[in-house]
């Protein structure tokens, strides 16, 4: 989500206001020898999917442990972002952070691990390593004259109202999709084509009350250590949706419930999947206090936004599916999802710009694979080369279960394929038919047209779930290449490294 994109740009701006000659890189635009000749590196990295590198990163990373580098002369220093919540907390740092140790580099200062909100950890490691990096140099570079950090977009917080909340997937179908419109006038927020917008939600009032009577805390109750009601605190500060390692440690330490005890020591994270904060406090006599203290704070949410500045220059769309579930004898929903569907009226957002994920030039031709809600950035992709006139060609890959309920814009999409916008449409509703039918087969089905577009200069985008379709689009891509490229593993790989550090195979995935 461009979290430690962000990171490092304000540290770097920090090092140039000080004096410091530095430059804000991705890690796969590194290559070997920018290291043996660097004498300082600063590397921010989050963790992706499995406690993977992110796809700017997986390169530089192969790279650096594909042979024994001499790094005697580095000093370096790593900040780490992540979410406590998976099991590889910040994996990807960790691996860095060991491996430049390892290959004879010295720390500037030790590795720092940012669980959630990142921003004052950031700037206080950044502020640091401006203060080590001028004891380190004999001649410390003078300021440069009036140099401040700038400030980004991303960090602006603005009050506004959803204006259109429109059900995409027909009514009672398996999945709830919803089609938003977020007001921007006045706002001054000006977005571009792939880029997110970060929605504040407040919790579920219903979840807040129940958590309060299980609690036995009247909502106007002050928690030690904290300036704000406890009703307030559950209602817009702390996460109550997914309960946090230390809730989990906490409650498996004082439950009566043999199974659930033992459960929470041998297998937590898939036994608490699907519960809440309430399903675990109802398993132990805990003090309002040292739940409070065991609860993380409420993050935003990240949504892709779903139309181009130029057709919609005052409002921003989003598509969302609501997330609504059974667990045991309740009733749960997401938190963001069901407080845009239900309660959003009224809302708080902030830019979160994408700068990887952006249009090429309007002639260059551009392959897109977003099934499900994944189709919403590339909404505001055709609506801007609709807009644009663009020469370039277009290919949409799109799919979801059944084309009856969640075939989502498709009147739009067939409006764009006829008016040539959308050169190309292909389709796969995976149970419509007695053999699953996925987006990557259809790219298989295509793969000499496909192979064809890329050896061309087309530019591939994927967004949507990261966990098995971004896995399967990516193995089928390798594949593609292989076959009709008529290449080996080893060059397939080559060829896809390529579109990635040329920025033509770009992925929002989550």
């Amino acid at each position: 989500m461009g979290n430690a994109e962000d990171a490092a740009m304000t540290c770097a701006e920090a090092c140039q206001a000080a004096g410091f000659a530095v430059e804000a890189r991705e890690l796969n635009q590194i290559g070997v020898d920018e290291l043996r000749a660097a004498t300082h590196f600063l590397a921010v990295t989050s963790t992706f999917g499995d406690g993977e590198f992110p796809d700017n990163a997986a390169l530089f990373w192969n790279a650096l442990t594909a042979q024994d580098i001499p790094l005697d002369h580095l000093s370096f220093a790593v900040l780490a972002l992540g979410d406590i919540g998976y099991d590889l907390f910040c994996n990807a740092g960790r691996l860095l952070d060991e491996r430049l140790e390892a290959l004879g580099a010295t720390r500037l200062t030790e590795r720092i691990d940012i669980d959630g909100p990142y921003e004052r950890a950031a700037a206080a490691w950044t502020t640091d390593v401006v203060t080590l990096l001028a004891a380190a140099l004999a001649e410390p570079p003078a300021p440069a004259p009036g140099a401040e950090p700038a400030g980004r977009e991303r960090h602006h917080r603005v009050a506004t109202r959803c204006t259109v909340n429109r059900l995409l997937s027909v009514a009672d179908s398996e999945r709830e999709v919803r089609h938003y419109e977020i007001d921007l006038t006045g706002s001054g927020i000006a977005y571009r084509a792939g880029d997110s917008l970060a929605v504040h939600a407040t919790n579920d009032p219903v979840l807040v009350d129940a958590l309060l009577a299980q609690l036995g805390a009247a909502p106007d109750h002050i928690v030690a250590g904290h300036d704000e009601p406890l009703g307030t605190l559950l209602t817009e500060h702390l996460d109550i949706r997914v309960p946090s390692r230390a809730l989990q440690a906490l409650v498996g330490a004082r439950t009566r419930n043999a199974s659930a005890a033992a459960a929470l020591r041998t297998h937590a994270g898939s036994w608490c999947y699907g519960k809440d904060v309430l399903d675990l406090v109802r398993l132990a006599d805990l003090d309002v206090g040292e739940v409070v203290d065991t609860l993380r704070p409420l993050q935003f949410r990240d949504y892709s936004i779903a139309s181009s500045p130029l057709m919609h220059p005052d409002s921003a769309h989003l598509t969302v599916s609501t997330v609504r579930y059974t667990c045991g004898d309740r009733r749960h929903g997401g938190v963001a999802s069901t407080f845009l569907a239900d309660r959003g009226e009224n809302l708080t957002v902030q830019l979160r710009p994408n700068h990887r994920f952006r249009l090429p030039d309007p002639a260059v031709p551009i392959i897109m694979v977003g099934p499900g809600t994944g189709i919403a950035p590339f909404r505001g992709f055709l609506q801007e080369r609709q807009v644009t006139g663009a020469s370039g060609q277009s290919w949409l890959f799109f799919g979801d279960r059944h084309r009856a309920t969640h075939y989502l814009y498709g009147e739009e999409l067939d409006a764009f394929a006829r008016a040539g916008t959308l050169s190309r449409l292909d389709l796969a509703f995976s149970r419509d038919s007695e053999t699953k039918t996925y987006v990557q087969h259809r790219m298989c089905e295509r793969g000499a047209d496909l192979f064809g577009w890329l050896r061309d200069g087309a530019h591939l985008y994927v967004c949507g779930d990261a966990d098995r379709m971004a896995r399967g689009v990516d193995a089928a891509l390798r594949e593609i290449v292989a076959v009709h490229g008529r290449l080996d593993a080893a060059g397939a790989d080559a060829f896809v490294a390529d579109l990635i550090t040329s920025h033509r195979y770009v992925r929002d995935v989550y």
